[in-house]
């Protein structure tokens, strides 16, 4: 997967993945959930232009926001950062964009020309011409406490099926 990858390390997770795979478990499934869970929370996330800590994303430059096309922040009629995808990765689950620019937009950076003198564009009307552009981070990738919250639940419940006690009969 290119774009951006995040790990997160949370011990309580961890752990109950290391109960699953030792009471002879196979946790595949449950990464499994656990991906479409967190792609769909990364998308809901986009939609409501937050980050996975609750904060509001950065507001877009005000000139850049009156010719924008498409909903909103991180949306548009091109963007594709809602395509939110996930995959297994060794024993844990991936879950991020494969668009190009999708680093940028989450960490925030400068971009600079490669082989002119200055980035060149239309804005409100008029051609610019600037050494650089700084893109605001706005972070939409990562585990908020829902997401934990679910995570744990989905190991659990996995648990519980693993060890014979997961339902009722």
């Amino acid at each position: 997967m290119t774009g951006v990858v995040i790990t997160v390390d949370d011990r309580e997770v961890n752990d109950a993945l290391a109960q699953i795979v030792a009471a002879g478990g196979n946790p595949t499934p449950a990464l499994k959930n656990i991906g479409e869970h967190l792609a769909t929370s990364t998308k809901k996330r986009i939609a409501a232009e937050r980050s996975p800590d609750g904060s509001a994303f950065a507001p877009l430059n005000t000139e850049y926001a009156k010719i924008k096309k498409g909903p909103g922040i991180l949306r548009g009629e091109t963007r594709r950062l809602s395509e939110i995808v996930w995959q297994l990765a060794g024993e844990g689950v991936e879950v991020g964009s494969n668009a190009e620019y999708a680093a940028i937009n989450h960490f925030g950076g400068t971009i600079r020309p490669k082989n002119a003198a200055a980035l060149v564009f239309s804005l409100g009307g008029r051609m610019i011409a600037v050494k650089s552009v700084t893109i605001p981070g706005r972070p939409f990738l990562g585990v908020s406490a829902d997401d934990r919250d679910e995570i744990m639940a989905i190991l659990e419940d996995f648990f519980g099926d693993a060890a014979g006690a997961g339902g009722p009969e």
